[in-house]
């Protein structure tokens, strides 16, 4: 079971509806006391239940100055209904009892109200009116349908305020127990047995003391080896060997987050789909311990569903739709969706003051593409095509990289001018222009502006340039955009032609709509192939990335880039 999404109304600063997109995980950057937290516990609160455990209060939670509304949580899901088989079995008895069933469907919306008493008030259906014959049978299944969902997520809740020693003792200790326990769990009849004859000594000694009515007796508390283990020390080496309680905060904080991954694992094992709401992480780090964990966050978010807040530019993931912004205006919350990574870390840069080359949050290798379009078709074209047995299409450089995008070639084009020579010597970086005048433009800027500044920028190695005259449409086959403009002439511009042998000629297209259009009918076509006759241009592409990516990777680093086991291939 997944949990994809909230739409939240009058909960605390978030008054009017807000919606957050949990597919991928999210990261919510902006100023202090401008509702960061409160998503966080908006999340939270859904899981909150009939017996609302996590004590929702009109009062506190409540948006203020709202009289006649309620608190909103629409939860957005989507399961299997093989592996949920149980809940999907209720869920479609509930629908087919509606006057007007819903279409079957993996997808579906818990809705959570508040009574003015508190009282949580869950359902699946909005507005949809049931069968009077099954009014009672309704509500009881659906109360056993919630707690089947419920019980189906684990949430931990990590505020920045909470000391490594109850993060400790909540977390993770109950975890370790659980696993010793099941090490354990065949020596009970010999613990019980070793008891006894402890009994039985003492019983002798009473004997003899003339206090033969009086019988002793041992057991394990509630016959549980869990509830007998009282605690385990933690110690981490460094080399010395100490408590971790004797360590720096950071070290403390990092080994802590370490142990995140396992518990999610151990919740696995129980079925479970583990939520982590963590907020600022970086707020018990060294500067120096940011990127490993940042690292570890992103592992844990391959994992599970990880909400994060971050004030740290190095916390913030390089995919934008990973990461919402907040603002508050009139003293209500507004979550800001944005184009680009350049774009969310430039609100935590005008929040905080801090100086742009003071944020170069990159990763271990990097690819700079003009716009979101050009980032979101390399990153299909690379989930499409995997590698294969005979070792085509592994570009382990090339799938190990971010890729990270701007508004266009002029968004490009100032932040090269701006941190390029800052950042080559730290992290590889090999940048894709267009081959359009558009890209062929930038790129002779940025050739003629580092070159002044002896700074190396040097084609296929540290740029591509797509092929002349076209923009990314290019790599696809040519005909298919003959094709495409046979069938919808209107998307291109007055320049669309082909030569006397049929061949497409660089054109424009009529505006950005049609240009999305263009793409999509592209992307299309080519997830409809059963061959990869059409990928020649992308594999050129593709193949000139991996050797500059190579070569950046060895003069930074010094060494040869390790292929990861993940870009070997599978049986499937």
């Amino acid at each position: 079971m997944n949990f994809d999404s909230l739409r939240i109304r009058n909960f605390r600063t978030l008054g009017s509806e807000q919606f957050v997109d949990l597919k991928k995980g999210l990261t919510i950057v902006g100023p202090n006391s401008s509702g960061k937290t409160n998503i966080l516990k908006a999340i939270e609160m859904i899981f909150t239940g009939y017996d609302n455990v996590l004590q929702y209060e009109s009062k506190r939670d409540l948006t203020f100055g709202v009289t006649s509304g309620q608190t909103s949580l629409i939860a957005g899901f989507t399961g299997d209904r093989e592996a949920d088989k149980e809940f999907f079995e209720l869920y479609d008895e509930l629908n087919l009892m509606l006057e007007e069933p819903k279409e079957s469907s993996s997808s579906f919306s818990l809705y959570l109200s508040f009574a003015k008493s508190g009282k949580p008030l869950y359902r699946f259906f909005s507005n949809e009116k049931m069968k009077k014959e099954f009014q009672a049978q309704f509500s009881r299944k659906q109360i056993i349908a919630v707690n089947i969902l419920l019980e189906a997520f684990v949430c931990h809740y990590v505020p920045s305020s909470k000391s490594i020693g109850d993060l400790y003792s909540t977390l993770l200790l109950p975890f370790i127990k659980r696993s010793v326990t099941r090490v354990l769990s065949d020596k009970v009849t010999e613990i019980n047995s070793n008891l006894s004859e402890i009994s039985k000594a003492l019983d002798s000694q009473l004997e003899i003391a003339g206090l033969s009515h009086i019988k002793s007796q041992f057991s394990l508390p509630n016959n549980s080896i869990e509830q007998l283990i009282d605690r385990f020390e933690f110690h981490l080496s460094d080399p010395n060997k100490t408590s971790i309680d004797r360590k720096g905060m950071g070290i403390q904080a990092s080994a802590i987050l370490a142990s995140f991954l396992w518990i999610t694992k151990e919740e696995l094992k129980l079925k479970k789909r583990t939520i982590w709401l963590i907020e600022e992480p970086e707020s018990y780090l060294h500067p120096q311990l940011a990127e490993s964990c940042h690292r570890m966050l992103e592992k844990l978010r391959s994992e599970s569903l990880l909400v994060t807040t971050t004030h740290s530019l190095g916390f913030v993931a390089q995919d934008p739709r990973k990461v919402v912004g907040t603002e508050l205006s009139k003293d209500h919350t507004r979550i800001i969706q944005y184009s680009s990574y350049v774009e969310a870390t430039s609100s935590i840069r005008n929040a905080l003051g801090v100086r742009f080359s003071d944020y170069y949050n990159l990763g271990l290798l990097n690819v700079f593409v003009e716009g979101k379009s050009d980032r979101e078709t390399f990153q299909w074209f690379l989930d499409l095509v995997k590698p294969d047995f005979d070792g085509n299409y592994k570009w382990p450089c090339v799938r190990s990289s971010e890729f990270l995008d701007f508004t266009g070639v002029s968004g490009m084009e100032g932040f090269m001018k701006a941190t390029y020579e800052f950042i080559a010597n730290e992290r590889p970086v090999v940048t894709i222009l267009d081959g359009d005048p558009a890209g062929d433009k930038t790129r002779r800027a940025l050739q003629g502006y580092l070159g002044n500044k002896k700074i190396q920028f040097h084609a296929n190695k540290d740029f591509i340039s797509l092929h002349t005259g076209f923009s990314l449409e290019g790599l696809f086959p040519h005909e298919w955009i003959v094709e495409a403009h046979d069938n919808n002439p209107d998307w291109f511009g007055d320049d669309y032609a082909v030569d006397v042998e049929g061949k497409l000629q660089p054109f424009s297209m009529k505006n950005e709509k049609s240009k999305i259009q263009l793409r999509t009918y592209l992307i299309e076509k080519a997830s409809e192939q059963q061959e990869l006759d059409w990928i020649a241009r992308f594999k050129q592409v593709f193949d000139m990335l991996e050797h500059a990516l190579s070569e950046s990777y060895k003069r930074v680093y010094g060494q040869e880039f390790e292929t990861n086991k993940s870009m070997q291939p599978t049986a499937d």
